[in-house]
């Protein structure tokens, strides 16, 4: 197939996917928990609000599951809405605890749920917005345990009873922002590293100039179908030394980048095309024979023919043409290729030579 440059999309979209994935998977994992907590809610005498409660927390889940899985585009949002429902649920049933029931220490057994939020402001957030949700969260959870120290309403003894358990929660979720804050930041440098070791990897393989493969793609390429039916043409542009004398090497860039772009826009999907060197330029026909190739670089020269180039005027090109025959080697393949293509030079330019 043609090469084609991957755009910048291409090191984020893993990132992405991974991300939805992951909150897929939560809202998975959580709504399973969900229905295993409602089968033992007769065996540990759950009350009637907690097992309500397991219920919309199941359906909640669920119906959250299926939108992402069909709506994968809506990921942002619907893990927005999860951080509402765990923000909001999560601050007035820790405050119904503390302030108003002053249960056993102070806590419910759900608290421990609570930092599952974090988790999901890292997976749906970035950098300093995640970070900002999760202090939010903490702001608000420090802000009851205020309340709850400075009420009056509050024995004092209760107060000394429930401190350890405050305290202890209030630095496990603060080890955990730490935590994945940092995570996120190692994250993201990795991201860019793989990022910047793709594109180098990707521009070792493509003529800076042209943004064509280079020959060192082109090799590859040769490589990969060694044995395999195919044609090449091997075309350079015709008096190009007098385009760079008379009107400049500037010139002469622009000169091979327009020749470049037709040269893409005249061939199959199937071809391949690159840089080979100088003004010279190489096209893999996989599955062509001689004639068929001898078209595809006819209606070559002709749409490079067409192209004005401005200050420089009409470049044309000159084309050998070699189907490779069973077992032969590459190298010879393109010297027969090289030997046409001077043919062709000889005999005046703007021609196509097939060779023998």
């Amino acid at each position: 197939m043609r090469w084609r440059a991957r755009t910048s999309e291409a090191g984020v979209a893993p990132e992405v996917e991974f991300r939805r994935n992951a909150l897929l998977a939560m809202f998975g994992c959580v709504a399973v928990v969900s229905v295993f907590s409602l089968s033992l809610s007769s065996l540990w005498a759950f009350a009637g609000w907690e097992q309500t409660g397991l219920v919309a927390l199941t359906v909640k889940n669920v119906a959250l599951f299926v939108w992402l899985w069909r709506r994968p585009r809506d990921f942002e949002t619907i893990g927005l809405v999860e951080l509402m429902c765990e923000g909001v649920g999560g601050l007035y049933k820790f405050g119904t605890t503390v302030l108003a029931d002053q249960t056993a220490y102070g806590l419910g057994g759900y608290v421990i749920w609570l930092i599952l939020y974090y988790f999901v402001a890292s997976l749906v957030l970035r950098g300093r917005r995640a970070l900002l949700a999760s202090l939010a969260l903490f702001a608000g959870l420090l802000l009851i345990g205020g309340v709850y120290w400075a009420s009056d309403d509050i024995p004092a003894a209760l107060k000394r009873l429930h401190g350890n358990a405050l305290l202890q929660m209030y630095l496990l979720h603060a080890t955990f922002i730490a935590f994945l804050a940092l995570q996120g930041r190692l994250l993201g440098q990795l991201l860019r590293a793989v990022q910047r070791a793709e594109g180098e990897a990707r521009f070792a393989n493509v003529d800076a100039l042209t943004g064509l493969p280079n020959r060192r793609q082109l090799d590859a390429w040769l490589a990969e179908e060694q044995g395999l039916p195919r044609s090449v043409i091997l075309f350079d542009l015709d008096h190009f030394k007098r385009v760079n004398d008379t009107h400049g090497h500037d010139a002469g860039d622009r000169v091979l980048q327009a020749a470049a772009g037709a040269a893409r826009g005249a061939l199959r999907p199937q071809d391949q095309l690159g840089r080979w060197g100088g003004e010279e330029f190489l096209v893999i026909l996989p599955g062509s024979g001689g004639p068929e190739a001898r078209a595809v670089a006819e209606r070559l020269s002709s749409a490079l023919a067409a192209v004005h180039h401005p200050g420089v005027g009409r470049v044309t090109i000159s084309c050998g043409v070699a189907e490779a025959l069973p077992g032969e080697a590459l190298e010879s393949v393109l010297k027969r290729a090289d030997e046409a293509l001077y043919t062709a030079k000889r005999g005046g330019r703007s021609l196509v030579e097939l060779a023998v």
